[in-house]
């Protein structure tokens, strides 16, 4: 089961906003093991340990255990540029903390565990009745099907979460590979955002013509449905609608229903181009040095450079400066496939966040 994977990122990216480092620099020392450093003195590395955990540390005293058990049981972790990812959100978390200790593994039952030295634990096993469960100190919640295979969540606080099994078939066909998978991502899902509520009631179901339908005991209604041109409409009983269709350029349209109209496709040089009906124009360029640029109105905002040592340099207007070294380049390249889908990577992480 891969619930490991699951609960290691629920903890990571729970509550976390990414702030502006300044310089950067991401590198693979002389063994290997994953190096940054920033400008402001920040230094921070991801290795083996002899016991075969994967170790976090920095110079501020935060360390991150994941222990051999755990690790193995990561599904992805041999991927490209995995560790890479892992490491950028460590980081990024941890940059402005001192002094934290966590560990993440699997104890004698199979139940995947976490702790820290600031008192919070948590914990996703199976239990006797079959169900998801997870807890966090005083928290619980459950999820499970019923008699009709619908998947309910439930928790100590009064929520509850229903999930036709009409809905999930829609899930699987999108991608997601089983039951498993699905369940937790939910759960915790659910348990991050829904269990800050009580006696909060959703329900997301499929119309006799295929809608998505959804309605929670605040009062609000969605439907989400494929029109005739397979286009997608998106409208609530709040006066939201949204609409998003292909054209015969093969440019993607966006319509909000309130007059806001989007134009995102390439041109005859195949740069990405996105427009507005405000007059507003968004680019990603390549140059004949063939770096990439980010514009908007024209203005360049950002850029994608490789320098004479072979390293890739991204910066920003915003003062944001990150160096790759080409081992580390040529890892993010096997996961992402060109420089342009890193950039695009970078822009939201950097400068679009």
């Amino acid at each position: 089961m891969k619930k490991c994977i699951l609960l290691l990122f629920f903890i990571i990216l729970c509550s976390y906003s990414y702030s502006q480092m300044g310089g950067e620099q991401y590198f693979v020392d002389i063994y290997g093991d994953l190096r940054y450093e920033s400008r402001d003195g920040f230094q921070a590395s991801l290795s083996t340990n002899i016991f075969g955990d994967k170790v976090y540390k920095d110079n501020r005293g935060n360390k991150v255990k994941y222990s051999k058990t755990m690790w193995e049981r990561v599904p992805g972790k041999d991927r490209p540029c995995f560790e890479d990812f892992l490491f950028s959100e460590l980081i990024h978390k941890y940059c402005n903390r001192r002094n934290v200790n966590e560990v993440y593994e699997i104890d004698i039952f199979g139940d995947a565990q976490y702790r820290s030295n600031q008192g919070l634990s948590m914990t996703l096993k199976r239990n006797i009745m079959g169900e998801l469960e997870y807890s966090s100190n005083e928290f619980r919640a459950t999820l499970g099907k019923d008699i009709f295979e619908n998947v309910i969540y439930k928790d100590n606080r009064g929520n509850k979460v229903t999930y036709s099994k009409e809905f999930l078939g829609k899930l699987r066909r999108g991608g997601h590979k089983g039951d498993s998978d699905v369940e937790e991502f939910l759960l915790l899902g659910l348990a991050k955002d829904v269990g800050k509520k009580k006696n909060y009631t959703e329900e997301y179901t499929v119309d006799i013509f295929g809608n998505v339908e959804y309605k929670n005991s605040e009062g609000r209604r969605v439907s989400i449905k494929k029109d005739m041109f397979d286009g997608f409409e998106y409208k609530d009983n709040q006066g939201v609608s949204l609409s998003i269709r292909k054209d015969i350029f093969d440019h993607v349209q966006v319509n909000d229903g309130r007059g806001n109209n989007v134009d995102i496709g390439r041109d005859i040089f195949g740069d990405l181009q996105v427009k507005d009906n405000k007059g507003n124009k968004w680019s990603v360029e390549r140059d004949i040095f063939g770096d990439l640029k980010f514009r908007h109105n024209y203005k360049e905002c950002a850029t994608l450079k490789k320098n004479i040592f072979d390293e890739r340099e991204y910066s920003d207007n915003k003062g944001n400066k990150v160096k790759y070294s080409k081992e580390s380049w040529d890892r993010m390249i096997k996961k992402y496939g060109d420089d342009e889908k890193i950039f695009s990577m970078l822009l939201r992480k950097f400068f679009l966040h």
